[in-house]
């Protein structure tokens, strides 16, 4: 037997918005996921999990089955409680597109650092080779001077 969702795209995504509308309203409130599940009749760890995943992005609604269903009326089996439903969130096809944004940014991001990288070893081999020169000058008894050795000011 096939597992069937126990609740539908459109009750996850109204009961992640009331959450995260109270949040903004009751920021001081704890028990807001709590009370939220107990109105859409829903697991309060079923209403964390759909946040976390709409939160980091990784469960964007189907707004073409969740327009569909707000079509028509909505259920009074207790997982709809009857509301009417409201338009698919405003930032759903913003946060995927802006989730896109930061990959490619850290991608950048990523590459830039190992050009640095690449850089700052080259410098340090540069920076030694320059003083194993300095070194074979200074022993075999050649004067350097003083315009290319700076001595360190002491503080």
């Amino acid at each position: 037997m096939v597992f069937d969702k126990k609740y539908s795209d459109e009750v996850r995504q109204r009961a992640v918005e009331r959450v995260r509308q109270r949040r903004l309203a009751e920021p001081e409130n704890r028990s807001i996921v709590r009370e939220v599940a107990e109105e859409f009749e829903v697991g309060p760890q079923s209403l964390r999990k759909w946040l976390t995943r709409y939160d980091d992005g990784s469960y964007d609604y189907d707004s073409t089955s969740a327009s569909a269903s707000m079509s028509t009326s909505t259920s009074t089996d207790g997982h709809g409680g009857g509301r009417e439903p409201r338009a698919a969130p405003a930032g759903s096809q913003e946060r995927g597109a802006g989730r896109r944004e930061l990959l490619a940014r850290i991608s950048e991001l990523e590459h830039h650092v190992a050009v640095l990288r690449e850089d700052n070893r080259s410098l340090t081999r540069v920076v030694a080779l320059l003083a194993d020169q300095l070194r074979v000058a200074t022993t075999n008894g050649v004067q350097i001077p003083d315009s290319a050795v700076r001595p360190t000011p002491r503080a």
